[in-house]
């Protein structure tokens, strides 16, 4: 098996943009540590890792919608292929395999009561409430079902994903309407949810449990956040 691990990271934020400057350096230190703690997790399983940037998955879209580069041909070599944001970490106490995970990615209740909801008002002819949008900090990919993805692209869709990339819902958003062109009904299909253990909050209780940290903007700043979780020994960064 070939597998492979995948983040993307543009400065498109000002902050980001900032702290690059008054750094010196070419990543922002949350970046930097989720990047050296990713690698170090792909090394464990014996897949590859590559950081990305600019925009690999289309030109014009916003830096979240660049995630949707892991349908791109040239990863077709791979059997699975996982992309993370750049804040998330794998816990000390992970003894998973992600790429051994049943499903795509999460679907929590965030995406099912506010999300899906707030698209389908915005994009009701785009939108369908039988496809769920999946949480997209993590998204775990098998060959086949990254060849049905690219399969749904032509020039209409291009346009579409680049009404949704202005939008809140960015590279979900742009998988909710592949999935449902493609008629894959994430509901039913054995693979469709991923457990939400793989894309934890880092506000939520037991952190210890988690397999990954999505690390948020609360109850701190998330660089103080996340040295709360070093200093308490669930990440390793």
């Amino acid at each position: 098996m070939k597998n492979l691990i995948l983040q993307h990271f543009e400065p498109f934020r000002d902050h980001f943009l900032a702290e690059i400057e008054r750094s010196g350096k070419k990543l922002p230190w949350l970046v930097e540590k989720s990047v050296e703690n990713i690698s170090r997790y792909a090394e464990k399983l014996g897949a590859e890792y590559k950081l990305l940037d600019g925009e690999p998955f289309q030109k014009g879209l916003r830096g979240q919608c660049q995630k949707c580069c892991i349908i791109n041909e040239e990863y077709d070599e791979y059997d699975t292929v996982v992309i993370l944001d750049t804040d998330k970490f794998v816990t000390t106490t992970c003894t998973e395999n992600v790429f051994e995970a049943k499903g795509i990615a999460p679907f929590d209740k965030i995406h099912r009561e506010r999300q899906l909801p707030s698209f389908q008002a915005k994009f009701p002819r785009l939108c369908n409430m039988d496809y769920p949008i999946w949480s997209g900090a993590i998204y775990v990919m098998p060959r086949e079902f990254r060849q049905l993805m690219r399969k749904q692209i032509n020039p209409a869709m291009r346009e579409v994903f680049k009404q949704i990339s202005p939008e809140m819902f960015v590279d979900e958003g742009m998988f909710h309407v592949m999935c449902v062109k493609a008629k894959w009904r994430l509901d039913t299909h054995p693979n469709g949810y991923l457990d939400e253990r793989w894309d934890q909050s880092s506000y939520l209780p037991n952190p210890e449990k988690a397999f990954m940290i999505h690390v948020r903007h609360k109850p701190k700043n998330r660089e103080d956040n996340l040295r709360d979780l070093m200093a308490a020994g669930i990440i390793e960064a």
